[in-house]
């Protein structure tokens, strides 16, 4: 079957935008908002705690949950303050058998390889922890809090990175400056939202279940997970901006 359409290739072919204006945009968008995260943790962390602590308050003894402040860089940051649970000698066993039963198991599965190699990662994380909660289970240097605390650090500092990283990967694009600073608004909006979300879940899992958890909660859904929905956004942006320059020569230049 012919093609009714036939679109201007892609190849051998340059997006015609000068470097130095996009430079200058891709600054004038994104130390803004670099700015604004920068003087407003404060408060966003506390409302991230103020959030977390009205969700978990139902499930908890009123006096088990604070909200504590901390000085962090240009200001404090406000974290929850909770006591975590530590795994009994069965529960680590348990954890420690499952987790070297899918080491052992998935190098064997011949479908999604991709998804196999990351359990696997992550289950080789949940031995190391089972292990040593075995061996010496209250010489474990980290609290609840301390991963509470750790947890909000990270978080700030993704919320900084996303106008850089998402700005250089936008800027470049032939499209209008608004919907450039309105997707990275919105990235960082989702951001803020989804590591709100996450922080309530994460607190709940090492304080009522156990603190064992701690290194695999962080590492296969931590602020490391944030890549995905940032490629997410820019790919959605990128696939919608190609589909409608395709029929438009204009923007493109050939590279000989």
């Amino acid at each position: 079957m012919s093609k009714k359409i036939i679109y201007y290739h892609r190849a051998y072919r340059k997006i015609t935008r000068s470097l130095k204006a996009s430079l200058f945009e891709l600054l004038a968008v994104s130390i803004p908002f670099s700015l604004l995260i920068l003087f407003g943790y404060p408060w966003i962390t506390r409302f991230m705690s103020h959030i977390a602590k009205v969700v978990l308050l139902p499930h908890f003894p009123l006096d088990t949950i604070r909200i504590t402040e901390k000085v962090f860089f240009l200001g404090n940051i406000s974290f929850i303050d909770i006591n975590g649970s530590y795994p009994s000698a069965v529960l680590s066993f348990i954890n420690s058998l499952v987790s070297l039963g899918l080491i052992a198991f998935l190098p064997v599965v011949k479908k999604n390889k991709n998804i196999a190699i990351y359990i696997i990662f992550l289950a080789s994380i949940n031995l190391i922890s089972s292990l040593f909660f075995i061996a010496s289970p209250y010489e474990f240097p980290y609290t609840a809090t301390d991963f509470s605390e750790f947890y909000v650090t990270s978080e700030i500092s993704m919320w900084l990175f996303i106008p850089f990283i998402l700005g250089m990967a936008v800027i470049l694009l032939p499209s209008s400056l608004f919907p450039k600073v309105v997707l990275i608004a919105f990235a960082i909006l989702y951001s803020i939202i989804f590591g709100t979300l996450r922080y309530i879940i994460f607190l709940f899992v090492v304080s009522k279940y156990s603190i064992i958890y701690m290194a695999l909660l962080f590492f296969a859904f931590g602020p490391l997970i944030d890549f995905v929905y940032i490629v997410g956004i820019y790919s959605f942006y990128n696939s919608r901006l190609a589909n409608d320059l395709k029929v438009s020569n204009t923007v493109w230049k050939w590279l000989y």
